[in-house]
């Protein structure tokens, strides 16, 4: 029997494509998401201060954080370095004043520690606005003038 050479050829293609394999592989996508928080703080202002009548003013932080997230916001004592005892500088004279969690001016701000908590459980990520209530008190004597202070906020998370 006589087999010719192109036939040869054809008979080991096909012994060759018959024999593919198919080999998989697979892998995994991944991403750390890490607690992160943002605030943001607006100036508190008095307007025009008489000393016959307190003055009363507000003003909002507002805080977002990574859902699920715990985060305290605290608030520092200012220039007086006492939040039992704020008070804003200028002209030589010191305006006394406080800071207050409720509209009825009746919680103080009173301490250097946390003045809110937001827990985690209550967290769903959207922006959480704080409200500070401020009031200068009636009959202090001081220099007409520009009357500043600064009140660092924290956030720990």
């Amino acid at each position: 029997m006589r087999i010719s050479l192109p036939v040869l050829i054809l008979a080991g293609l096909a012994a060759t494509t018959a024999t593919a394999q198919t080999r998989t592989a697979q892998f995994a996508v991944r991403a750390q998401v890490v607690a992160d928080c943002q605030i943001t703080a607006q100036d508190l202002n008095f307007g025009t201060y008489s000393s016959t009548t307190a003055a009363t003013a507000s003003t909002p932080l507002n805080l977002r954080c990574t859902p699920g997230s715990s985060a305290t916001i605290s608030l520092d004592g200012g220039s007086s370095g006492n939040p039992q005892a704020r008070t804003m500088q200028g002209q030589g004279a010191s305006l006394g004043y406080q800071l207050y969690r409720d509209a009825a001016l009746q919680n103080p701000i009173n301490t250097a520690g946390m003045a809110w908590q937001l827990q985690g459980s209550q967290n769903t990520g959207q922006t959480v606005v704080y409200t500070i209530f401020g009031q200068v008190p009636a009959n202090q004597l001081v220099p007409a003038g520009n009357y500043v202070d600064t009140i660092r906020v924290t956030v720990n998370y």
